[in-house]
């Protein structure tokens, strides 16, 4: 059996992984030529496991991302195989959660403003109001692992949570009301912080359109650290230009990197970061350790840990 680990880790991951692997071959090709070359046997794949190199790992059975989403990997030839995915869902909530609320706070403080004001060494005030989120109501669309992270933060700034989500009715503690997610618009007019936390799927791509939009308050903001296409990047633009909404922090945009002739760059009530949400100093040892111990059930053929429903997308 042979394992092929795609990700750029640190020595001491990569003992950790050869240790899991109990005399197995690990292999760690640092380029897509070496991959290639030493992936056609491989049966386990760690990493990103994108279309273009799926093709020459004839020999799959199992694939473990080290990425919580799964849009990029829904390919027609994975989707269609029977190879096993895996995610890492679960294991970036925390960070996620914390870019949702630093781009919250950026807004409601005029930290955006601020720094501006910092780069032309100008002692001044912010241009917009500057707002408490205490006491405030967060509408979460989606409560996974990330939109639990967000509730827990919430109920630290002392925020009042309701939440969407088409699969689930069991509602957790940090969460004051959870609603089916045909119960969307009523979520959409309530909140005065909506903040996206749900997979990029068939059935969400689009769900927050120009309408649901619109029925949002003139005070409230939108916060985006899930997926740029889930919002109707068109109808975003123009709430944010008719000051519809009072702004918008997206971390993910529909086409990513973002076009140098998007409107949203020069929108002082936007803030945006580059898909930088996963970003951690935890993220390579905690998604090594969980692919460890995927490792372990997998050698006892036991059931996979966070194992992917490749017809629904998560």
């Amino acid at each position: 059996m042979k394992i092929v680990v795609y990700d750029r880790l640190e020595d001491d991951l990569q003992q950790m992984i050869q240790k899991a692997a109990d005399g197995y071959t690990v292999v760690f090709p640092e380029s897509e030529e070496a991959l290639r070359e030493t992936g056609f046997d491989a049966e386990i794949f760690y990493g990103f496991c994108h279309e273009r190199i799926f093709q020459f790992l004839p020999s799959l059975k199992w694939i473990q991302s080290s990425s919580a989403g799964m849009d990029n990997h829904l390919y027609p030839a994975l989707r269609d195989s029977k190879v096993l995915l895996t995610n890492a869902a679960g294991l970036y909530g925390s960070h996620v959660a914390d870019q949702g609320f630093a781009l919250l706070l950026g807004l409601t403080r005029g930290i955006q403003h601020f720094v501006r004001n910092q780069d032309q060494k100008v002692w001044g005030g912010s241009k917009s109001p500057m707002v408490e989120i205490g006491g405030l109501t967060i509408g979460i669309v989606g409560m996974g692992g990330i939109g639990q992270y967000m509730a827990s933060r919430a109920k630290g700034f002392d925020m009042y949570v309701i939440s969407v989500d088409a699969y689930r009715d069991d509602r957790p503690n940090l969460v004051d009301e959870l609603m089916s997610i045909e119960q969307l618009p009523d979520l959409m007019c309530r909140s005065d912080v909506v903040m996206i936390a749900c997979p990029l799927t068939d059935e969400t791509r689009g769900l927050i359109n120009a309408e649901n939009l619109d029925q949002m308050k003139p005070t409230a903001y939108l916060i985006n650290v899930a997926r740029g296409p889930i919002v109707d990047e068109v109808a975003l633009v123009d709430v944010l230009q008719q000051r519809k909404i009072a702004g918008a922090g997206l971390d993910v945009t529909e086409m990513e990197p973002l076009s140098e002739e998007s409107p949203l760059w020069e929108l002082d009530n936007v803030i945006l970061t580059p898909h930088a949400a996963g970003g951690s100093q935890h993220r390579p040892r905690r998604t090594v350790e969980f692919f460890c111990q995927n490792l372990k059930k997998y050698f006892n053929k036991k059931p996979l840990e966070n194992l992917v429903d490749k017809r629904l997308g998560f």
